[in-house]
């Protein structure tokens, strides 16, 4: 028997239940077959684990099989609407967990930047990218920019914009596009494992601009009208982040920390503590600047030095302009649930009835 969302008098706190799918808010409007790659993504991670691998909340990975299966099958189904076709598969096999009124979380966002780059050092890339050290905690920012790793070879690529290289690493991955047009994805390889401040904030505080105002953006345009500042405001940040050559396809996304190519809109990062890599969420946020609501189909694949807690959501926008564009000033408030297969769903529900 599933506990189904029901009136509950004001100003009590719901009970944990189950959601039916068909029940989220917007769960009918969604153009869900965008997140079909995602979500067989998932799947084919979570069958190539072992039997006794838990997946926290989501349950063990046997538990998946029927459903990832019936996700599979609609790979080769010739449907009109594969979007319904995609809602009603889910439907029949899975369920959205809910503690009490969906989990809220602040969402922001995130992307793949491209920088312009070389191989080597030259007048118009003077800024380095670096391998992983063999100490990587030794420095911080400051020393490490003060020229720690001089002569070291370290140096993965060199870029022409040192406020975007900061950038990068925030991002965590991206591109750089070299003068004969070949584009070299970068990856996270590790970081100086130093406590990561956000200098958005830091803006925030010391009154350059509102929580509002606050978006890479204005970020950028604030530290290029004041470079003499520069190296002040990147060095309150002492995490540095160091890169790889990631040898994945440049035409599909980036890889995310569930070891597969993240998709644009659909791809989110968690904290997997909370949400473990692999698991479906419904999301119910607003696009920033309009506020139009952004109800949709997610997957949790990724996460990030900044994502803590299970309050907080990253949705990937993918690459470019438009990316950045979205990813950049989106600081919104929302609510999401975990969906996880039937009888995972019952079992949490158990657990919780006895807690």
């Amino acid at each position: 028997m599933f506990i189904l969302a029901a009136c509950v008098p004001t100003g009590e706190t719901p009970l944990p239940h189950l959601v039916e799918l068909s029940r989220l808010p917007g769960w009918q409007a969604d153009a869900s077959f965008q997140a079909y790659p995602a979500l067989l993504a998932s799947c084919g991670v979570i069958a190539t684990l072992s039997s006794d691998k838990a997946l926290g909340i989501g349950g063990s990975p046997t538990e998946w099989r029927e459903a990832c299966d019936a996700i599979a099958e609609l790979r080769a189904a010739l449907v009109a609407d594969p979007d319904q076709a995609l809602r009603r598969t889910l439907e029949a096999h899975f369920v959205a967990l809910d503690p009490g009124a969906g989990t809220s979380a602040l969402v922001t966002g995130y992307y793949e930047p491209e920088l312009k780059g070389s191989r080597i050092k030259d007048a118009a890339h003077p800024h380095p990218l670096y391998r992983l050290p063999p100490n990587p905690t030794q420095y911080d920012r400051a020393e490490i920019d003060g020229g720690a790793f001089a002569g070291k070879k370290l140096e993965l690529l060199w870029v022409n914009d040192r406020v975007e290289a900061f950038f990068l690493q925030v991002q965590g991955s991206g591109r750089v596009r070299l003068e004969n047009g070949e584009v070299v994805r970068v990856g996270f390889a590790g970081t100086n494992e130093r406590q990561y401040v956000s200098i958005g904030k830091a803006m925030v505080d010391a009154g350059i601009m509102t929580k509002e105002e606050a978006s890479l953006q204005t970020i950028r345009a604030y530290l290029n009208a004041h470079p003499d500042e520069i190296d002040s405001w990147l060095h309150r940040n002492p995490r540095y982040v160091f890169f790889k050559e990631a040898k994945a396809d440049p035409n599909v996304g980036p890889l995310g920390a569930l070891g597969v190519p993240l998709t644009p809109g659909r791809s989110i990062a968690v904290d997997p503590a909370f949400v473990p890599l692999g698991l479906p969420v419904w999301l119910d946020t607003t696009i920033p600047k309009t506020n139009a609501p952004l109800q949709r189909l997610a997957v949790a694949q990724d996460k990030g030095g900044a994502i803590k807690g299970p309050g907080r959501i990253d949705l990937f926008w993918g690459a470019g302009e438009e990316a950045e564009a979205m990813a950049g000033p989106m600081r919104q408030q929302g609510t999401y649930w975990v969906i996880v297969p039937r009888a995972v769903g019952e079992r949490w529900l158990r657990q919780q009835a006895g807690s």
